[in-house]
């Protein structure tokens, strides 16, 4: 009798604990973590938001794309030849070299960025799960130069990585630009990194030359079951003589955005365009460009030069391999654009610009 009591007063216990914890987190739920400010056009004093198109609530079809998936052949590992880069680039010159997924060293005016850096084997809140690197990173993280300055467009797992920012941090004490809310989980696990968040439309000289600016990007962020749309995304500008950079990370298509940019900073330099992660385009097409899309963004971005990013590392959605690649060169074929002003690097290699 008495074991019988005892069993239920801990089941008891155990069901009050289990009801609190569902408090706990459905309040955890209601609020914001990462970031306090004032209302905008994209933030609603709790959530952040892209205020021409909002973000549908896509669980269900998330569950269904997960179920029925069929994901087209990648490889097990590939061949890379890395690259040792120079440590700096003195002047006008504009080294481009693809270390891999959003990862691309920037090297000018005798500085060296590094857009949304991963080292990591997996782009995944777990060692022994999520999707894994076929490809190695192009330049060997004990191969790279002193790294100024690092841009981190958004909080998934693979433009945010915290394993790699923390040796970036050990290694060159760089300072690292970032959208609002994003500096919360950077300084959880590193807390003396250098660090500067930026609002849409908000700008940091960087030196006395290049001036760094955050314009709006068509996508959403979140790290976990709780946090979604908490932080702030975002495309980066480097504004510099020579030309500007657009760094366009996850995105899903939005002319107006280019216009926009077109109006501020003239045809690009260069513009990073994401290729990968687009299908099943059902349920990718809001937040990831197709091919089709990133070809037409580079003709409303006026034809600049351009690079494919996101391509050939990790199979994050179910175009194959090999996909991206040829659907981007039919692309600007069929729309007869010489295929010389839109670069696909494999990874570790690695390009000069001109200024314009």
């Amino acid at each position: 009798m008495s074991f019988s009591a005892s069993s239920a007063s801990r089941t008891q216990r155990h069901g009050r604990n289990m009801f609190l914890l569902l408090v706990v987190l459905l309040l955890c739920a209601c609020g914001n973590g990462y970031y306090r400010g004032p209302v905008s056009e994209h933030f609603d004093g709790s959530k952040f938001d892209n205020p021409w198109e909002s973000m549908p609530n896509r669980f269900g079809d998330f569950l269904k794309w997960r179920l029925t998936a069929e994901r087209g052949y990648w490889p097990e590992h590939v061949e890379v030849e890395p690259t040792l880069p120079p440590a700096r680039v003195m002047g006008e010159e504009l080294r481009v070299t693809y270390v891999g997924h959003a990862t691309v060293l920037l090297q000018t005016r005798g500085l060296n960025i590094l857009t949304d850096p991963i080292w990591s084997e997996r782009a995944s809140p777990f060692g022994f799960a999520g999707p894994r690197r076929v490809a190695a990173p192009g330049v060997r993280f004990e191969d790279l130069p002193p790294i100024d300055l690092v841009l981190i467009s958004h909080n998934h797992y693979d433009h945010l990585d915290l394993p790699t920012l923390e040796r970036l941090h050990r290694a060159f004490n760089p300072l690292v630009l970032t959208p609002l809310g994003n500096d919360v989980i950077i300084r959880s696990a590193i807390p003396d990194m250098r660090l500067k968040t930026l609002d849409w439309g908000q700008a940091f000289m960087f030196g006395e030359e290049m001036r760094i600016v955050l314009e709006p990007m068509q996508h959403w962020s979140a790290r976990g079951l709780f946090d979604r749309l908490e932080a702030l995304w975002g495309a980066f500008v480097i504004d510099a003589p020579g030309g500007a950079i657009y760094f366009l990370a996850d995105a899903g298509y939005a002319r107006h955005l280019s216009e926009d940019f077109t109006a501020k900073y003239g045809t690009p330099r260069l513009s990073l365009l994401p290729v990968g992660a687009y299908e099943p385009q059902w349920f990718m097409r809001y937040a990831h460009m197709n091919p089709a899309d990133v070809i037409q963004t580079f003709i409303d971005l006026g034809q600049g030069r351009a690079m494919g990013t996101q391509h050939e590392v990790f199979p994050m959605a179910d175009e194959a391999y090999a996909a991206p690649r040829r659907e981007i060169l039919e692309a600007l074929q069929s729309r007869g654009i010489d295929e010389s002003l839109f670069m696909l690097p494999k990874v570790g290699e690695w390009f000069t610009v001109p200024p314009r």
